[in-house]
């Protein structure tokens, strides 16, 4: 492996950790710290309720997290997945190609479907 094939991997393991895991914890804290601060302070009877930021936090995540599991479920079973994954697919070649061979395969045509995906071999 390259110097620059390092380098580029690292970087896909880079962005993969901070936008996927890192900045969505880092916003999630920052949500409800503001909320706790704009709303909660500043209105009298969410103050009785919460506390606490702790009491608001952990409240907060009970009623949040399974909510976005429920919205998250709707869209990939109802929502926009299925429209992405079947856009992803017409303009993916590699996709397309896997599509092909799994489809000659199916057809017992095992020499077409090799060409088709021998590009994608790395050798």
């Amino acid at each position: 492996m390259t110097l620059k094939e390092k380098i580029l991997r690292w970087w896909v393991y880079f962005r993969r950790g901070h936008s996927t895991y890192l900045a969505f914890f880092l916003s999630f804290a920052n949500f409800i710290v503001i909320q706790y601060r704009l709303l909660i302070e500043n209105v009298g009877i969410f103050r009785l309720i919460f506390a606490s930021l702790t009491a608001f936090a952990v409240a907060f995540f009970l009623v949040y997290v399974p909510v976005a599991a429920i919205i998250g479920w709707l869209d990939m079973k109802r929502g926009m997945l299925p429209v992405e994954g079947a856009i992803v697919g017409e303009v993916n070649p590699w996709v397309q190609d896997l599509l092909k061979a799994l489809y000659l395969l199916a057809e017992d045509r095992k020499e077409e479907a090799r060409k088709i995906l021998e590009k994608w071999i790395k050798k």
